[in-house]
Parts: C-alpha cells; structure tokens; sequence
C-alpha cells in the first residue's frame, strides 16, 4: 500500500516511562522517535523520503496512527508534542506553502527473518547524499537502530554514539579513542563492523558525554576517515 505525503542508572524517566501521545507506544512514540532521530541524523531539509513499514506496522499503520507520527518526527516534531497525532495534515500544509518535501509510505508484504515486528526502514534523500536507516520500535517507546547506510548496529538512542566511517587500516580505533580520552570523554561500548579486509569499515562508539562539535571535526579531518555520523542520544534531543 502506497500513501504520498550498553547499561546505565535507571533515571525516574526510565521507570515510569516519557510523556507519550497514544493509541500505542510502540506504532506512535517509538515510531516518531524513528523519524525524529533519522531527520536529526540526516541533518537538513531532504528532498523526499521513502518510509517502509514492516510487520505489525505495515498492517495497522493507518488505524494506530504510525503514518502521522513518522511524518511529524521527520518534520522535526518530537514525540511528546500533541501534533504528533496530524503529522500528514501538516504535511500537507507544508508541501502547499513550499516548505515541506514528500513522503510516501510503503506497507511491506513480508517481515524478512530476524526482523523486529515493528521494524520501520527509511530512505531520505537530498542534493548530495542519502541515509538509509532500519529501526525498530520495541515497546514503551523505546527503540533500537538496526541498520545505518548497510551496516548492522545495535544502537539505542540512550548514548552520544559516533559512527566512523574509515579506511580499514591499523590504528584508526587508537587514535579516535586517544581524541576522546583527551577531551575527558569516556567510552561506554565500541564495535567495528567491515565489509572486506582492507576495504572501508565503520567504527562505533558509544560514550557517557555529550560530544562537541569540534571533536566530531576534528576526527572527520584524519587521513583515514570518509565521513562521520554523530548520533546525539534521545536524551538530548
């Protein structure tokens, strides 16, 4: 069906759970969470967006009102915002003043294996580059990152994250880690995830502190590196 437009202290907010906008907190807040944090990621207007719905989503999107609140978190509504609930009217409102840009919606067949049910997988566009992004929604609105521009990552929101993409070679985990220790940043997890030996790998780090900008500068500005994503945890968006 296709429609245009790692471990840390339990805080209160983890136990009695953030101020969401119903029906349900996995096919709305976590939904919106999604878009919110994809749009964040992507870091400008796009120019269009293709959201994928899997699952338990891809059947009662309509009714659960998943489709208005991946529109509103792609729109930069965050999930505790009462007009999560008309995100494809004010969608719409946007495209006539020109501000907006389009979304289609796509209610997939078939779950493929190891899929979470309520897996979401967006594509958003612009000029120079593209984000390609599978999350799931997992239950109180929480959600997990699972895949990011064709690497698997287990991300959940709750930690600053960087993600390096680099040249495979030796000594590109020391020295991104001797930047953070420098600026007094500890790590919590990291990963390295590569395609071949030798060929382009992504290094994930996941840290206590907030990252600054000038660091994530200063990390895209080694030899090795081709780009670099920093993933803000949901905390401080």
């Amino acid at each position: 069906m296709h429609q245009t437009i790692a471990q840390k202290q339990l805080s209160l907010f983890d136990i009695l759970g953030p101020v969401m906008i119903g029906p349900s907190s996995s096919h709305t807040a976590g939904v919106a969470r999604i878009g919110y944090l994809a749009r964040k990621l992507f870091g400008a207007q796009p120019d269009s967006v293709t959201v994928q719905f899997y699952g338990s989503l891809a059947a009662t999107w309509l009714g659960h009102g998943s489709g208005d609140a991946i529109v509103a978190g792609l729109m930069g509504i965050p999930p505790e915002d009462e007009r999560l609930r008309d995100g494809r009217k004010l969608l719409e409102k946007a495209l006539a003043e020109g501000s907006g840009f389009p979304i289609t919606i796509e209610a997939m067949p078939k779950l493929p294996s190891g899929w979470h049910p309520n897996t979401v997988s967006l594509i958003i566009s612009g000029p120079h580059k593209q984000l390609r992004l599978r999350a799931s929604s997992i239950g109180g609105g929480s959600i997990q990152i699972d895949e990011i521009n064709g690497y698997m990552v287990a991300l959940s929101g709750m930690f600053d994250a960087l993600l390096v993409v680099h040249r495979d070679e030796i000594g590109v985990i020391a020295i991104v880690s001797h930047i953070l220790a420098a600026n007094h940043i500890n790590i919590a997890a990291t990963s390295s995830h590569r395609k071949e030996k030798g060929d382009e790998a992504l290094l994930v780090i996941e840290v206590d502190n907030p990252i600054p900008q000038s660091i994530v500068d200063q990390i895209s500005n080694l030899p090795p590196v081709f780009s670099v994503i920093h993933l803000p945890s949901l905390e401080q968006l």
